[in-house]
């Protein structure tokens, strides 16, 4: 019986302990476990990222704290521009003595009303009256979410709204200087908005969303691929806004007959000098476009003041009906 026995237990030829095998089926099992949680949570970061970065473009950080130096100066007017909807944007009034118009100033994103001084101490020193403001989501206004200009441009028509009633406005003479983000703003709101009498745009986009796709990493510092796609996805959920149909260049042929003065520096790394040279195109006459040399993203002011002021107050004067004062006497203001 006991050999019996044995022989039953033994071992056949060419057959493996059946323990091996099920290590190795196990081990592999946790391979394929760890390498899926990888992949997960790989994702998990990518999408999460790209949802940072498209929640800091359409919330861009606020200087809540913000002091403006124009709260304490006589020459300006503290105010506060009721919108449409029913948000307060904050906003100063720099009146002259018999302007020769009076010009509303729009900025940049992530910019405030503070980064457009100088040219509203200009455009003073030059002869016109100035309306300065912040739109929502930036400096003393409300809170917002930023939506590259599209929203941004019922902002500018509400600050408008405020201007034609103010004392010393002439409602036939109101221009809008925009820069970047303010500047698209500013052909929308000239397009939709008869009371805007001329249009300086600089740097301005001619669709949002090429713009987006071809200066995504000069503007949110992540590599276009692979994130363009997902950040604008994100972006469209917070915003609610398609930037596929978010085109000044659809538009900027309406403000015709009222002038249009294009300017982009031929080294915008933000957005391409072609894109100027693409709005001051499908603009209608009359228009005017500066591409100067070796200036960047709304740099002509800073870059180039002395020639700024002569081509920007040449172009107002004649736009809102005064005769234009000589190039040296507006390069001495």
């Amino acid at each position: 019986m006991a050999s019996i026995y044995q022989g039953m237990h033994r071992r056949r030829p060419g057959r493996l302990p059946m323990y091996l095998p099920r290590r190795r089926v196990r081990l592999r099992h946790l391979v394929l476990r760890i390498g899926i949680g990888l992949m997960a949570l790989g994702v998990l970061g990518f999408l999460t990222l790209s949802a940072l970065t498209a929640w800091f473009l359409t919330h861009p950080p606020q200087a809540t704290d913000l002091n403006s130096r124009l709260d304490n100066d006589v020459g300006w007017l503290r105010l506060d521009v009721p919108t449409r909807d029913g948000a307060s944007l904050a906003a100063w009034y720099g009146p002259v003595i018999d302007p020769e118009g009076t010009v509303i100033v729009s900025h940049g994103i992530a910019s405030t009303h503070r980064d457009m001084l100088g040219k509203g101490n200009m455009l003073r020193r030059l002869g016109f009256s100035v309306f300065i403001f912040d739109f929502r989501g930036h400096g003393l206004s409300d809170p917002g979410v930023v939506t590259l200009g599209a929203r941004e441009v019922d902002d500018l028509i509400a600050a408008v709204d405020m201007v034609v009633g103010l004392p010393g406005v002439d409602p036939r003479r109101i221009a809008v200087i925009g820069d970047s983000m303010g500047g698209a703003a500013a052909i929308m709101a000239a397009a939709r908005d008869p009371r805007i009498a001329a249009v300086v745009s600089e740097s301005s986009y001619a669709r949002l969303l090429d713009t987006t796709d071809q200066s995504f990493e000069a503007f949110l510092r992540v590599p276009a691929f692979p994130f363009a796609g997902p950040v604008q996805l994100f972006a469209r959920l917070f915003s609610g806004v398609d930037p596929g149909q978010v085109n000044p260049a659809d538009e900027i042929g309406r403000i015709s007959p009222r002038p249009v003065f294009v300017i982009h520096g031929e080294s915008d790394r933000y957005v391409p000098a072609e894109v100027g040279r693409e709005l001051y195109e499908a603009a209608g006459e009359p228009r005017v476009i500066w591409q100067p040399a070796q200036v960047g993203h709304v740099g002509a002011f800073s870059q180039r003041l002395g020639e700024y002021a002569v081509r920007v107050n040449a172009f107002l004067r004649q736009a809102l009906g005064r005769q234009n004062r000589t190039t040296s006497a507006v390069a001495a203001s």
